[in-house]
C-alpha cells in the first residue's frame, strides 16, 4: 500500500507539474517577446529606421500571446476533474486569470522553476497539435494520416455496430472521434498529461463553442510575412457533441503497455497513426497488439519509423528498419492484407513557413487469423 500510495503521490506531482507548465506560457512567451524587443533597439538608430512597423508588430504578437493564453486558462478550468474529481489541486496550479495584465513587462507571479525547456516544448506543441486535430487548416494533414487508416476501417466493418476500435497514441482525440462519430465503439489511448488535457477539453468543455487561437505567434523564424506568423486558427472546427448514442467513448490515460497488458480478444480494430515507433520495444507493441484483438480482427497503422527515444541517454530504444518490423509482425501471427507507401506526410506543419518536414510513411493492414 505504501509502494501505491507514493506512485499516486508521484503521478499527481507530475500532473501539477504539467499544469504550472501551460500557466507558465504567457510569462515565457512574454518574456522571448521582450529579449526580441531588447535586440531590437540594440540595432543601430538607422538599422531601426529600416524596420517602422517593428514595434507595432510586436503588440500585436504580445495580443495573441495574451489570446492564447485565455484559451489555456479555459483549458485549465476544472482540470482536476481528469483524474481526481474530489481533490483540490493546489494554489500554485489554480486557473484564474487575474494575472493578465496589460504591461509588455511579464508580470506573472507564478515561477518557471522546476520546469524544463521540454516542458515548456510540449506546451507549444499541444497547441499546435489543436491545429492538426481540430481545425480546417489542419484538413490537408488529416487526411493524409487519418483517412487511409478510416477507410481501411469502413471498408472492412461496414456496419459499426458492436465494433470495438482502439486509437492509441491518440493526442488531442480527433481520430478516435472520427470512428466514435461514424457509429464505432471507440477507446483512444494517450500517455501524455499535455495530449489528455488538451483532449479532456476539446471533447467534453467545448459543447459547440469555437476558440480562436494564434499557434504560430510565437514562431520567429521562416516566417514569409508578418500576418502569416498572426494569423487565427479557430477551434474545433466541428461539434464534438454529435456522436451517436449507440457508440460508446473514451479516452483511457496511461502507458500503453501497461494499460493493455491484461486485454486479450478485446478489440476488433487496433488503429494507429504515428504510434508503432513510440514504443521502447516495437516488438512489445506488436505482440500486445495480437493479444488484444479479437480473432479475425486487424491492426491498422500509418507512419513512420523515428522511434521516440532514439539518442535519449538511460531510455532503452530498439530501433530496426521497416524490414525487420514487418518480418516481426508476421512472426508474431498476423496475416498482411495490405501494404503501401503515403508520401509528402506532415506533422503538426506551418504550410506557410519556409520550411516544411514531410515523412514517407509505411501504411499496412494485418489481420489476426481466425484460428
Amino acid at each position: 500500500m505504501a509502494a501505491k500510495s507514493a506512485l499516486e503521490d508521484e503521478e499527481k506531482k507530475y500532473f501539477e507539474k504539467c499544469v504550472h507548465s501551460f500557466r507558465f506560457y504567457r510569462k515565457h512567451a512574454l518574456e522571448n517577446l521582450r529579449k526580441n524587443i531588447k535586440d531590437y533597439h540594440a540595432l543601430p538608430s538607422q538599422h531601426q529606421d529600416m524596420l517602422k512597423h517593428f514595434m507595432a508588430r510586436q503588440t500585436e504578437v504580445k495580443h495573441c500571446i495574451e489570446i492564447n493564453y485565455m484559451f489555456i486558462l479555459h483549458m485549465l478550468d476544472d482540470v482536476q476533474d481528469i483524474f481526481n474529481p474530489h481533490e483540490e489541486m493546489s494554489n500554485s496550479s489554480s486557473s484564474d486569470s487575474s494575472d493578465l495584465g496589460e504591461n509588455m513587462e511579464p508580470q506573472d507571479k507564478i515561477s518557471g522553476e522546476g520546469l524544463s525547456q521540454g516542458d515548456l516544448d510540449r506546451v507549444y506543441t499541444t497547441i499546435r497539435q489543436f491545429v492538426r486535430d481540430w481545425s480546417s487548416e489542419g484538413k490537408g494533414e488529416r487526411d493524409k494520416c487519418y483517412s487511409p487508416i478510416i477507410h481501411a476501417v469502413c471498408s472492412r466493418y461496414a456496419d459499426p455496430t458492436g465494433i470495438n476500435v482502439l486509437v492509441p497514441g491518440a493526442g488531442l482525440g480527433r481520430l478516435a472521434f472520427e470512428f466514435a462519430s461514424r457509429g464505432y465503439n471507440c477507446e483512444g489511448n494517450e500517455f501524455s498529461i499535455f495530449m489528455l488535457i488538451g483532449s479532456n477539453f476539446v471533447l467534453n468543455k467545448t459543447d459547440s463553442v469555437s476558440f480562436n487561437i494564434f499557434p504560430w505567434s510565437t514562431c520567429t523564424t521562416n516566417n514569409v510575412s508578418h500576418a502569416d506568423r498572426v494569423r487565427s486558427v479557430t477551434v474545433p472546427d466541428i461539434d464534438t457533441t454529435q456522436i451517436p448514442e449507440s457508440a460508446q467513448f473514451g479516452m483511457c490515460a496511461g502507458d500503453f503497455t501497461e494499460v493493455y497488458a491484461k486485454d486479450s480478444n478485446r478489440f476488433d480494430v487496433v488503429a494507429a497513426s504515428f504510434f508503432l515507433d513510440t514504443a521502447h520495444n516495437i516488438i512489445e507493441y506488436i505482440e500486445l497488439i495480437f493479444n488484444m484483438l479479437k480473432p479475425g480482427g486487424h491492426l491498422i497503422s500509418l507512419g513512420p519509423l523515428l522511434y521516440h527515444y532514439a539518442g535519449m541517454p538511460n531510455q532503452p530504444s530498439l530501433e530496426i528498419p521497416w524490414e525487420d518490423v514487418m518480418s516481426v509482425i508476421e512472426q508474431v501471427g498476423f496475416v498482411i492484407e495490405e501494404i503501401r507507401d503515403v508520401t509528402d506526410v506532415p506533422y503538426i506543419e506551418n504550410h506557410l513557413s519556409m520550411v516544411s518536414v514531410l515523412y514517407k510513411c509505411k501504411f499496412f493492414v494485418a489481420r489476426k487469423p481466425k484460428t
